[in-house]
């Protein structure tokens, strides 16, 4: 648990919260190859990956994805309030290689109180970017956070 959650009420237009560096491994794509199923050459045959343009082995998109969400637990801020994650925007902008140390940004875009008194919606800006600074996924993320009690009446 942590005392760094923020509920929808907490959060304001263009807050941030960035988590990272995380590093990519070889093994973490073999890994997420398993897992997934995705043997592509692309990801799994250096001989191959080495002849691309490219020029060697990448991390599969949604390897990037997910090492993403784990940079967004990793922030604390919605460990105790988030209610859903309602859906996604991605676009993968540049190739993530084994060793590429990743940073995430999570920015507040948008913010609606539907549906409920007791929960709102948040958008983020997402932004992962590798060692040097450039953006190698972007997009949206809709999350559901609960909000703060509504006062007593009378109080």
């Amino acid at each position: 648990m942590s005392d760094r959650s923020y509920t929808y009420d907490a959060l304001s237009l263009g807050q941030t919260f960035e988590a990272g560096p995380r590093r990519v491994t070889l093994d973490d794509i073999a890994t997420f190859a398993r897992i997934s199923g995705d043997f592509t050459a692309l990801h799994t045959d250096a001989e191959y990956a080495a002849a691309t343009p490219l020029g060697g082995l990448v991390a599969h998109g949604a390897l990037s994805l997910a090492i993403a969400t784990g940079l967004a637990h990793d922030t604390g801020a919605f460990e105790t309030t988030v209610l859903a994650f309602r859906s996604l925007e991605a676009s993968y902008d540049r190739p993530v290689f084994p060793d590429d140390d990743l940073t995430l940004t999570l920015e507040v875009d948008e913010l609606d109180e539907r549906p409920r008194p007791t929960r709102g919606r948040v958008r983020f800006e997402t932004k992962l970017r590798n060692q040097h600074g450039k953006v190698v996924m972007s997009g949206h993320w809709y999350l559901v956070l609960r909000r703060d009690p509504a006062p007593e009446a009378g109080a």
